[in-house]
This record gives structure tokens, C-alpha cells and sequence, in this order.
């Protein structure tokens, strides 16, 4: 399971004082923590790889935040970056998503309803896989090609 080798990793970071992963790879471990208390339970691999990709998003944030100001800080997000990406799932482009994006299309028309119905279809495919945010201007682009 994903959970066991990210604590697996922690513990090897804690040991060797890699602060970098100790730090990025805490901040997951606390996530998925807060969410087995939450009363959902056991928690899924699918679970881990929303809040490592959570976590990715808080640092791309922090990278950006601190790029002109404290360069340093921006350096270290970018470096615990990297540790979370290493339990991801193969990335997919964007060519990719347009194909998952004309497979799951069954709707005949453009509407605004047939974005939201082909965006909900094909997000549980896209899960640690793809950013969320671009989504949707993935399927405005592809109903403006095919209507």
C-alpha cells in the first residue's frame, strides 16, 4: 500500500536527517491521518494520492508565494516538490485527457450541463494523475472543436 511506503520513506528520512522529505512527507502522513478520523475509516491508496497531490499544490503555492521574496523558502518547497512527486502515478498529458475526454463523451449537444456531466465522468479517472484545475478548460476546448 502507498500509505506503508510513504511512512516507510519517512522513517528513512528521519533516520538519515533529510529534513526536505521529513517535512514534505510529515505533512502527508498528517493528512491522511486527519482523514481516517474524519470517520471515513480505512483509507485508500486513491485517498493517500489526493493528499499527497494536496500537499504537492500547497508547496507549487508556497514556490510561487516566495519566488521574489525569500528565494530560499521557494527553494525548499520546490525540493519537498519533488520528494511527493516520487509517489505519484505516471502524469498524463493533455492529449491524453482530450482522448479519456472524446471516450467518456456520450451527449449529443454542447450545453453547460454536457461539461459538467463529462467532467464528473472522467475525474475519478484522472485522481493524482492530471491537475484538476486545467480539467475543465480541457472539456471547453474539446465541446468548442466538436459542436
Amino acid at each position: 500500500m502507498l500509505l506503508d511506503e510513504i511512512r516507510a520513506r519517512f522513517n528513512e528520512a528521519r533516520k538519515t536527517k533529510d529534513d526536505i522529505a521529513k517535512s514534505a512527507l510529515e505533512a502527508v502522513i498528517a493528512g491522511v491521518l486527519l482523514k481516517q478520523k474524519s470517520g471515513k475509516g480505512e483509507v485508500t491508496d486513491s485517498d493517500v494520492i489526493e493528499c499527497v497531490s494536496k500537499e504537492i499544490k500547497v508547496q507549487t503555492e508556497i514556490a510561487e508565494l516566495y519566488k521574489e521574496k525569500d528565494v530560499t523558502t521557494s527553494i525548499l518547497a520546490s525540493n519537498k516538490i519533488a520528494v511527493l512527486k516520487e509517489f505519484l502515478p505516471k502524469q498524463l498529458t493533455e492529449e491524453e485527457v482530450l482522448a479519456i475526454i472524446k471516450e467518456k463523451d456520450i451527449y449529443d449537444d454542447c450545453s453547460p450541463k454536457t461539461k459538467g456531466m463529462i467532467i464528473k465522468s472522467i475525474m475519478p479517472l484522472l485522481v493524482g494523475k492530471f491537475d484538476k484545475s486545467k480539467v475543465n478548460g480541457l472539456v471547453e476546448e474539446y465541446l468548442k472543436t466538436k459542436c
